[in-house]
């Protein structure tokens, strides 16, 4: 699964509202819709802030066994 599909789908299931996620991440609200809606990509910088607000851990997709 992309990081972009993994961060929208722990968006949807959070308990919180995509406002108090955007306000606790740093995110801007906008930033936040327009990502959710398909409409626009995100930097890096924000995927990992959404992230850490989250509790979602980054790790390297592995490859043959081997780190990436």
């Amino acid at each position: 699964m992309k990081l972009s599909e993994r961060l929208k789908k722990a968006v949807e299931s959070s308990k919180k509202t995509r406002y108090a996620i955007a306000i606790g991440s740093g995110v801007d609200h906008a930033v936040l819709r327009r990502f959710m809606r398909g409409e626009r990509d995100i930097k890096l910088t924000t995927a990992e802030n959404l992230a850490e607000f989250l509790e979602l851990e980054l790790v390297p997709k592995k490859k043959n066994g081997r780190g990436a």
